[in-house]
């Protein structure tokens, strides 16, 4: 019965907002991201569909067409930091359309993971170019509140569940759909979540409260070791990077979420796992924590080996999933270690083996200029008095502290979400940046706010004519 529930819920929610997409660019996106956190094929109720739907194709379709009959409602002035961002995105894509066809080892498998990375960078200038106005972003974050709260109750509630080994295996969406890529994800849009109860009033910020804490139920569930690591370094750096009023509503999440983690982080066997993260082998072995997780550990340095020296020998790069094939099978073997893998479990390794060390500078370039953009507009806002779009800032930053980290340890940094933080980043500097201040009335801070900002700014802004 819940499973016939879900599938009308889908097809109700989908005809809404296909409907509103030939209204409004922003519900395309809505559709879009639909179609990644309840994509039918990734969920128990979906099996009673037809296999091999294109579900996120007809998505993605969709919202480029909306994109495209409604173009712009209002021009934007230029920013070149917002520019530089989008170089590299075009930089990226370029460099790795040179690589599939120069140097790719193995190109018919290597073809499809440009043509992901090829839509990811699509996807980023239809998305940026769809944030109109201030209720498009709101209605984009709510897209992740609402997606991450799907999730947390399909895991707490509704779903079927597959724990392997004490971790969740088989739950998620495109790419995310094993334990650690699903950490992953979740480490990259928890603080998105903790971020948008700004946006939102009253009962609204229970659900985003709700979200948050759900969420952070599925990370626990992940049992990854690397999501732990992401979590604590994002936790860390969102109070570190926020100043003045928006430090203190920072350091009351972080309690918050600190309390959150030590009530829910009930099963010994998350804190068992973690510690082999710092044990050596000896302390493994006497303590009697988990051998397997231990061993898991070694073998990823050693994949980390073979792929440093696949990039000195290739520091052009071979081509997407290099690593699975067999020019990283045979570096595995001529290293004679005793585990073979299709994952280097690192993503700065796994960029540079792929596309070049170039398309590694290319690709860090990209997300640093993202992160700069978000700085920027972060610090613009403080001085204007605004204390809550500040912690928004301060929030996506932690968001990108953590997913990095978590890049260390496994192949992430090609993977969807971190497209969608340098998209949050770009659309949050468009509207609430310096360069198009007073442009949308909305953006603009009220009285109060002002009182609180510092005169300077405004005397600034008056005379450039805002």
């Amino acid at each position: 019965m819940i499973n016939l529930i879900e599938i009308a819920l889908y097809f109700i929610i989908s005809a809404f907002l296909i409907v509103k997409a030939f209204e409004r660019p922003v519900w395309g996106i809505a559709y879009y991201m639909l179609n990644f956190f309840a994509q039918p094929q990734y969920w128990s109720w979906g099996a009673p569909l037809p296999m091999g739907m294109r579900w996120s194709l007809t998505a993605a379709l969709v919202l480029l067409i909306s994109m495209l009959m409604f173009g712009s409602e209002r021009e934007f002035r230029k920013d070149p930091a917002r520019t530089r961002t989008s170089i590299f995105a075009i930089l990226i894509a370029v460099n790795g359309l040179l690589v599939q066809l120069v140097f790719a080892y193995y190109p018919e498998g290597s073809w499809p993971i440009y043509i992901e990375m090829a839509k990811f960078i699509v996807l980023y200038f239809v998305i940026v170019q769809s944030i109109q106005s201030s209720q498009d972003f709101k209605i984009f974050i709510w897209c992740f509140v609402l997606g991450v709260l799907y999730w947390g109750l399909e895991g707490r509630f509704f779903g079927s569940l597959r724990i392997d080994q004490g971790r969740l295996e088989g739950f998620g969406g495109p790419g995310c759909d094993a334990s650690n890529e699903l950490s992953s994800i979740m480490v990259a849009l928890l603080p998105v979540v903790v971020g948008s109860l700004i946006f939102f009033k009253g009962r609204q910020r229970w659900i985003s409260v709700a979200s948050a804490l759900l969420g952070l139920n599925i990370l626990l569930m992940t049992q990854s070791r690397g999501g732990f690591l992401g979590i604590i370094a994002g936790g860390m750096v969102l109070p570190l990077i926020a100043s003045g009023r928006a430090r203190k509503l920072a350091i009351r999440g972080f309690a918050v979420s600190t309390l959150a983690v030590v009530l829910l982080a009930g099963n010994p066997q998350i804190l068992i796992r973690f510690m082999t993260t710092f044990a050596s082998g000896d302390s493994a072995s006497q303590s009697g924590v988990d051998r397997i997780a231990f061993e898991n550990k070694e073998s990823r340095k050693a994949f980390w080996r073979v792929g440093r020296q696949i990039v000195a020998d290739y520091p052009l790069g071979s081509g997407g999933d290099t690593f699975k094939y067999e020019r990283g099978i045979g570096y595995i073997e001529r290293a004679k270690i005793p585990y073979l893998n299709k994952s280097v479990h690192q993503g700065y390794i796994n960029e540079a083996m792929d596309w070049g060390v170039q398309g590694l500078i290319f690709h860090m370039g990209f997300i640093l200029s993202a992160i700069f953009c978000v700085f920027k507009t972060m610090k613009f806002r403080k001085r204007l008095g605004d204390a809550a779009l500040s912690f928004f800032g301060a929030s996506l930053i932690s968001a990108f502290a953590g997913w990095l980290v978590t890049c260390l340890v496994g192949d992430f940094m090609h993977l969807e979400w971190g497209y969608w933080l340098c998209i949050i980043s770009i659309c949050y500097a468009k509207l609430y940046g310096q360069t198009n201040y007073g442009l949308l009335p909305d953006a603009m801070v009220g009285r109060d706010d002002a009182a609180e900002g510092d005169p300077e700014i405004y005397r600034e802004l008056a005379a450039s004519g805002v």
